[in-house]
């Protein structure tokens, strides 16, 4: 039997398969976000703010600043001012950040592309966290 179809060749489709596999995964290591050294200290500075204001006492009720800030919209309000205050005083001058309760937030929105520390501190079932980032 003779037929007219013609046909590809099994070695140009094993080249074609495997020029797409070697493209995917050099995409996928392109795309993938990488940690720095400068991501690593930013995630360092993050942690260490929110353990401080984790010790402070709160200016209403509670064991520290940010359960207090935790417990409710109003009593996040009457923290709030005095989070972005000891946010500009703890950390270093270069750096912005963005605390964000469930309740609320305070600080600048974050920035897209650019890298950012982040720490999480979770109290009472609520978490609250933390991104700073260079300005």
């Amino acid at each position: 039997m003779h037929s007219d179809r013609a046909q590809l060749a099994t070695p140009l489709i094993e080249v074609t398969v495997g020029i797409f596999l070697i493209l995917a995964v050099a995409l996928g290591f392109a795309l993938l976000p990488v940690e720095t050294e400068e991501t690593a200290t930013l995630d360092r500075t993050a942690s260490d703010a929110l353990s401080v204001l984790a010790a402070e006492p709160p200016e209403g009720t509670g064991p520290n600043r940010i359960a207090a800030a935790c417990r409710s919209e109003s009593a996040f309000e009457t923290e709030a001012d005095e989070l972005d205050s000891r946010l500009r005083a703890i950390l270093p001058d270069p750096l912005s950040y963005r605390l964000a309760t469930p309740q609320g937030h305070v600080g600048q929105p974050r920035p897209s592309g650019i890298p950012a520390g982040t720490a999480s501190f979770t109290t009472d079932g609520c978490t609250v966290t933390l991104w700073v980032w260079y300005v």
